[in-house]
């Protein structure tokens, strides 16, 4: 079943963010200048106001338990979480943490484009991948969109996440544009998007 995510899924629902681009947490957040990645991401969760909290983030249950994720976001929703974000990177990791984040933003995963719906953290647990559970998140995001008149889909995939690509390809995302990366423990990534009928 997917529902909007609640703040009691924050335990699950952080391994399975984390999953969904371990390279760039684990770089930005280092655990050598702040606490543990995972439990960054399950606190963030519980809040209400940055990119990680549960208020943007959709869950795929089964037997009660979170097995999927996806967030959405648009420029505006974006912009409006850009703040809460920085402050609560600065006040768990520092500086550094702010200067990796913008340069990545800014370099690799650009901001979402006015008029465009930006899905991210798309994660499935691995006992549960090939079940068609990610194509069910994807087709949700894309109803969401209609719904809401949004004339575009977008999102950013590690380019080595083959299995990713391919299922993207096949729903009709298109590649924009790939991003080669500027520090050996991230990954190049590939921007797609795909125009909402």
């Amino acid at each position: 079943m997917l529902s909007p995510a609640q703040a009691q899924h924050g335990v699950t629902a952080s391994e399975l963010i984390h999953q969904s681009g371990p390279a760039a947490f684990d770089y930005i957040f280092s655990h050598h200048h702040g606490i543990p990645v995972k439990r960054f991401l399950e606190e963030q969760f519980k809040g209400k106001h940055t990119m990680f909290s549960h208020t943007q983030h959709y869950v795929y249950t089964e037997n009660n338990k979170v097995i999927g994720t996806l967030a959405l976001s648009d420029h505006k929703t974006h912009n409006k979480s850009f703040t809460h974000n920085a402050w609560n990177i600065f006040k768990y990791y520092g500086w550094r943490s702010i200067y990796k984040g913008l340069k990545f933003e800014l370099k690799l995963v650009k901001p979402p484009k006015k008029k465009c719906l930006y899905l991210y953290h798309i994660s499935v647990d691995e006992q549960h991948q090939g079940k068609g559970i990610a194509r069910k998140l994807i087709e949700f995001a894309e109803q969401s969109a209609k719904e809401q008149h949004y004339p575009l889909l977008s999102l950013d995939v590690a380019k080595h996440n083959q299995r990713a690509l391919n299922l993207y390809l096949g729903m009709g995302f298109n590649v924009i544009s790939t991003q080669t990366s500027y520090h050996k423990k991230l990954d190049d990534h590939i921007y797609m998007e795909k125009p909402i009928n």
